[in-house]
């Protein structure tokens, strides 16, 4: 019994590793979306509105009351006008104040869903032919990538929120930022001089960069691997499972003319893509008690999330 309890005293002493991947976004704070909001692009008359909001969001004295309010105001305001804003130009500081809605943090219920009715309102826009503008795609990718700024959590946060929006063009934005975000992990030292968006065969080539030595360093940066693997995965959802397998001249360019060839998915290069998936699984395996949460999180990632979408696929259709 005495070397019963000094076993359970032993094991009671063993810590176990903190997970150390985030997969929640940082958000933004009431200051930044303040700063988002008077940003160059809104109406003059909301703009003259908004400035009585501003100052409480920015005020560090204000409680979390006031802030809430003011941030409810500030969104209701915009909501109103919406019909007002005519401009390419106001366009983009819509759908980047919007994206900044998104990402406030623990909104209440009601704050929540006059953001959701937000979402709504400008994703019902009709941009008519610059749907399928790449500089119009340029655009808003960088301005919502440098401005907000996107990166880490909060980009894989709003390329998944894009992914199933009603607006084109905020889709092909979507598949835009998808790839600055590859490049900042793949290729950190490379700055994105235009946001566009890349082929199949781009998306392929990234996992050619990545042989088993440069994955086996990712390990050392496992937030780093999840969201690389993640990206992966929203590529997976928003391209390869809606297009594979259409034709460029068909459903494709009647879809989304100028980007046909872009989506287009050959069923090669989803076996290329599948086995890639396979052969690297065995990396993120868990190893003992080391890391095991996260090295969890990644195996599920590829092995729930992943692999078997892949199976869903018509076999003897589809990938024969």
């Amino acid at each position: 019994m005495a070397e019963l309890q000094q076993l359970n005293e032993f094991i009671s002493q063993i810590v176990k590793p903190e997970r150390t991947i985030k997969c929640s976004p940082d958000g933004v704070d009431f200051e930044r979306f303040a700063a988002i909001c008077d940003l160059p692009g809104a109406t003059n008359e909301v703009r003259q509105t908004l400035q009585s909001s501003l100052p409480v969001l920015r005020n560090c004295e204000a409680n979390e009351d006031a802030k809430f309010t003011a941030a409810t105001n500030i969104v209701t305001v915009v909501i109103e006008n919406v019909k007002s804003f005519v401009t390419l130009e106001h366009y983009c500081w819509l759908v980047r104040t919007m994206v900044a809605a998104q990402l406030l943090k623990e909104l209440p219920t009601k704050v929540y869903c006059l953001v959701r009715r937000l979402c709504t309102t400008v994703e019902g826009i009709d941009v008519a032919s610059f749907n399928y503008s790449p500089d119009m795609v340029h655009t808003l990718a960088m301005r919502l990538k440098e401005d907000i700024p996107l990166n880490d959590i909060n980009l894989l946060f709003i390329i998944e929120k894009f992914a199933i929006t009603t607006a084109p063009v905020l889709y092909y934005t979507a598949v835009a930022l998808l790839f600055a975000g590859l490049d900042a992990i793949t290729q950190p030292d490379k700055r994105t001089e235009a946001f566009r968006v890349h082929t199949m065969a781009d998306f392929l080539r990234h996992l050619e960069m990545l042989n088993v030595q440069q994955l086996q360093q990712l390990r050392h940066n496992l937030q780093n691997l999840y969201q690389l693997l993640k990206l992966f995965s929203l590529y997976q959802n928003m391209v390869v499972m809606r297009h594979v397998g259409k034709s460029v001249e068909g459903e494709l360019a009647d879809e989304h003319k100028c980007y046909a060839a872009a989506l287009h998915v050959t069923n090669d290069q989803v076996q290329t893509f599948r086995q890639w998936l396979e052969n690297s699984s065995a990396l993120v395996q868990p190893f003992g008690n080391e890391q095991d949460e996260d090295y969890l999180i990644l195996a599920d990632l590829i092995q729930v999330d992943m692999i078997p979408l892949f199976d869903d696929l018509n076999q003897p259709h589809e990938l024969v």
